[in-house]
């Protein structure tokens, strides 16, 4: 039972594990475009809690627009 449990923590560790900017970058212009594309949406706004925001939209001239901010602690 205890080995479960630590395999379970370690799960909620590595999903919960902070992306850095370049990997937001390549979330917001790959798996979220594709998200949007695949289910049909024309607007989509992602965040990650912690100061990272994404949004994709579908421009009325066929494009789309990816927009996105990250926080860098200096």
């Amino acid at each position: 039972m205890s080995e479960e449990l630590k395999t379970n923590e370690q799960a909620v560790d590595s999903t919960t594990a902070v992306m850095d900017n370049r990997q937001w970058e390549k979330f917001a212009k790959g798996d979220l475009v594709n998200f949007l594309v695949s289910h049909g949406l024309t607007k989509i706004t992602a965040d990650d809690g912690a100061g990272k925001k994404a949004v994709v939209k579908f421009t009325t001239k066929g494009e789309y627009n990816v927009s996105y901010t990250t926080t860098e602690l200096l």
